[in-house]
């Protein structure tokens, strides 16, 4: 029987260092790329923006009210997307856990 576990979010996400952005001109999509550990992820604009918000210093609630503010949707639905997709990020190895 395999146990569930649930991803943790840190609440300052910060990206990890060493990675390599390649954007694909007129598709709206980045392929962020870790090296070392021969990893890549494909983002959309709004995951992108997302992920170049993980400094460290900005809140998941900060970042979902500027999803929210700047693509003009509900607060709650952009809060539940950020998590959605800082979850994503955490699960693959690319936002910090602990320092």
């Amino acid at each position: 029987m395999s146990e569930a576990y649930e991803i943790v979010v840190p609440m300052l996400p910060k990206k990890i260092e060493g990675l390599v952005c390649e954007e694909i001109e007129g598709e709206n999509t980045f392929f962020y790329i870790h090296e070392d550990k021969g990893i890549t992820i494909t983002l959309n604009t709004v995951a992108s923006a997302i992920f170049d918000m993980c400094d460290g210093k900005t809140t998941v609630k900060h970042m979902a009210n500027i999803i929210s503010d700047t693509l003009d949707v509900e607060q709650e639905e952009a809060l539940r997307d950020t998590e959605n997709i800082l979850q994503e990020l955490t699960g693959f190895g690319f936002i910090v856990v602990s320092e």
